[in-house]
């Protein structure tokens, strides 16, 4: 199963469901959304009823009562800790509050958002993944997002991609540096 992960639409929406419409096809049924805005994660399942949404509010989902901030979520029996990052402390490279709260929560992937910048690392062995922003990138030029790729408990890939062009992307770099590992 294949899962598409996105951080900090800022009510844009317009390359994720570009994004959506090109890999749907592929057999991505299940979308992780990490906060800022929530509100366009619902926009998206109205758009893609037919997919699984799994989405936490951020720092500026101010309106968001009742949702949970940090959630574990079970997809193909891997245990996935979501949360936007804020709360964690997530700046630039420090992801030590997301690792310690996945461990503690028996997560092997730990996922976030907040920063805007493309993150991915293995530590203590659990994966650490922020897509960076599909709408506005901090890091490089290019807005980004994941694919995880999984089956039956175990994590096969996970891969951060840049959208270069309207239909055309690569590899983001975070992913390259991940892979020489």
């Amino acid at each position: 199963m294949k899962v598409l992960v996105m951080s900090d639409t800022h009510h844009n929406i317009r390359n994720a469901v570009e994004i959506l419409n090109s890999i749907k096809p592929l057999g991505i049924n299940t979308v992780i959304h990490c906060g800022d805005h929530i509100d366009d994660a619902y926009k998206l399942k109205k758009l893609y009823p037919d997919i699984d949404l799994y989405a936490v509010p951020g720092n500026c989902d101010f309106m968001a009562h009742g949702e949970e901030y940090t959630r574990i979520v079970h997809i193909e029996k891997v245990p996935i800790l979501i949360t936007h990052g804020h709360r964690h402390s997530i700046k630039w490279e420090d992801y030590s509050e997301l690792l310690i709260d996945a461990a503690a929560q028996g997560a092997r992937l730990a996922i976030c958002g907040h920063s805007h910048a493309a993150y991915l690392k293995k530590e203590e062995g659990i994966i650490l993944l922020n897509p960076g922003s599909i709408t506005s990138p901090r890091d490089f030029n290019y807005p980004s997002y994941a694919v995880i790729d999984l089956e039956n408990g175990i994590i096969k890939d996970v891969a951060i991609m840049q959208i270069i062009e309207k239909s055309r992307v690569c590899k983001h770099p975070a992913y390259n540096i991940y892979r020489k590992k």
